[in-house]
């Protein structure tokens, strides 16, 4: 019984434990982490040179990213006085992150700049727009280019001597005021991730049986292209619609869609499971990259739109099913009481006699003997220490009744000698 009710209570403060530490469980934190990221940076492109107000000789070119599967990204730099360390990978971010501090009307006039020079437009096209009549080479497309992105980015702009044909380049200083001049900030939103799965409900603990969605949202909102998959072991986890029904293996979605992980009905403990999204999609011109790193580097800005393989992965976190143990059984029946019964079961002599307590060991052996072990067909107890206890209760029986008798016995005589 002791031990029944001991392991009762273990079982009991362990569904305790395992309930309290679920509670505290982060929620389902739909961790999302994708896009293009962790691209190296390669080499330059167009190398130039150009004069701006504050410096004299400032090197231009086009950076390249290589995001992987041998795409490559061109990149202009925002930033004039800022090296770019070429240790360390980028991704992409929003115009909003602090480490960009530009505004978001600046960072409007240079996108238009980007979807109106080079390389998002020949040099043929540019040349025209820009009124140039002269050749026009793409290193002074880029170094035209990037002198009007610094125009926006910082404080300085192109140098009084750019025009002039024997200390500057008139192409460069032409390009510059064309898209100087013209760079508007109306209708130039911010370019959309490339790709970015967004929870419906986001910071939300999880449960067994939960539908957890996420809406898809991505730069090219033209095709279904992205499809779905687990990352790993899905734990009885199923992608499913709306509607709740399962989501074939294969099929795609695009921009504005909604996908759903179905959590299956028990989950015997805290986890999580993790999906994928993947495609290849087209990013706008203007798309910002940063360093991932600590130590400051140039930050960039994509010069053309580009099709690139991404991937998105979205983390749900979830707690397990707390099932509470069942009553522990305990047995009904009542153990024999270890106490020597009031009532001897023989009685001693009332003569008195020599023998009395011959006889009074006897009657107690009988008893002894002769004990009801509850018509169990056994009389072997010793795992319960029934048996003991009715042995020594049989024991003391005896040492009572004969005790009882002796002294019976000792005050007759006693009388007798009195009389």
């Amino acid at each position: 019984m002791h031990n029944s009710t001991s392991s009762s209570g273990r079982r009991l403060a362990a569904a305790m434990l395992l309930g309290a530490t679920s509670a505290a469980v982060a929620a389902s934190a739909a961790h999302a982490d994708g896009g293009v990221s962790k691209a190296k940076v390669g080499d330059v492109t167009d190398t130039g040179v150009v004069i701006m107000s504050d410096n004299p000789a400032k090197d231009t070119n086009l950076k390249t990213l290589l995001p992987g599967n041998g795409k490559t990204i061109l990149a202009y730099c925002l930033q004039e006085n800022v090296g770019l360390d070429t240790t360390q990978t980028y991704s992409e971010a929003d115009w909003s992150d602090a480490k960009v501090g530009i505004s978001k009307s600046n960072l409007q006039a240079i996108k238009w700049i980007l979807n109106h020079s080079f390389p998002t437009v020949d040099t043929a096209a540019l040349k025209k727009a820009a009124g140039i009549t002269d050749p026009l080479t793409e290193s002074e497309a880029v170094a035209g280019t990037q002198a009007a992105i610094w125009a926006f980015s910082g404080s300085s702009t192109l140098g009084a001597g750019e025009d002039d044909p024997q200390n500057g380049d008139p192409n460069i200083a032409k390009v510059y005021t064309y898209l100087h001049d013209n760079a508007s900030s109306s209708g130039s939103d911010e370019p959309q991730p490339s790709l970015q799965l967004t929870p419906l409900v986001p910071d939300t603990a999880h449960h067994a049986g939960d539908k957890i969605g996420y809406k898809v949202v991505s730069s090219d909102t033209s095709d279904s292209f992205i499809s779905f998959d687990f990352t790993a072991n899905s734990v009885g986890a199923k992608l499913v619609d709306g509607d709740g029904k399962d989501i074939a293996k294969g099929a795609t979605f695009k921009s504005g869609s909604t996908v759903y992980v179905q959590l299956p009905q028990t989950l015997s403990a805290d986890g999580s499971v993790s999906i994928s999204a993947t495609g290849t999609v087209t990013i706008d011109a203007a798309r910002v990259f940063l360093s991932d790193g600590s130590k400051a580097s140039q930050n960039l800005i994509l010069a053309q739109p580009v099709s690139v393989p991404v991937e998105q992965d979205a983390t749900v976190g979830f707690k397990g099913t707390v099932i509470t143990p069942p009553p522990s059984s305990s047995s009904s029946s009542t153990p024999p009481s270890s106490s020597p019964s009031s009532h001897p079961s023989t009685t001693p002599s009332s003569t008195p006699s020599s023998t009395h307590s011959t006889t009074s060991t006897t009657a107690a052996a009988t008893t002894t003997t002769t004990t009801d072990n509850s018509g169990s067909g056994s009389t072997d107890l010793a795992h319960t220490g029934a048996g003991n206890a009715m042995a020594l209760g049989g024991g003391a029986l005896a040492l009572v009744a004969a005790g009882g008798g002796m002294v019976l016995y000792t005050r007759r005589r006693g009388m007798g000698t009195h009389s």
